[in-house]
């Protein structure tokens, strides 16, 4: 099984699809933040990222505190949120964020898989 996307918004691959759902919703459990949108989702990288925008939007709103919690735990830096907004000044917060989300998770499922395997 080849587990390196060819871009970063290829989650195409079903094993790889499933493995980044099964990411996504620990670390979503482990920030306390509601999970039930994850079922929905399938492989479709515009489909993801409405998705999270639209829970972004509701931990904005809610608090903060818990949209902190879930980027620390999926190790997105306040840098790293700084350096996409100012690549791409006229995207919605939100979009960013998610984008963001979807990368890293992806990395970091990759990487994981890399090390079971040996690689």
């Amino acid at each position: 099984m080849q587990m390196l996307p060819a871009n970063t918004t290829d989650i195409s691959h079903p094993d790889l699809f499933q493995l980044f759902l099964k990411q996504l919703k620990k670390d979503f459990e482990y920030s306390n933040i509601n999970i039930d949108f994850v079922e929905d989702l399938t492989a479709d990288y515009d489909l993801i990222l409405a998705a999270l925008a639209k829970q972004m939007n509701i931990l904005i709103k809610n608090t903060n505190f818990k949209l902190n919690e879930l980027l620390y735990r999926i190790d997105i830096s306040e840098q790293q949120i700084a350096k996409i907004n100012k690549a791409k000044p006229n995207t919605e917060f939100v979009l960013l964020i998610s984008e963001l989300i979807i990368k890293r998770i992806l990395q970091k499922v990759v990487i994981k898989e890399m090390h079971r395997k040996g690689n």
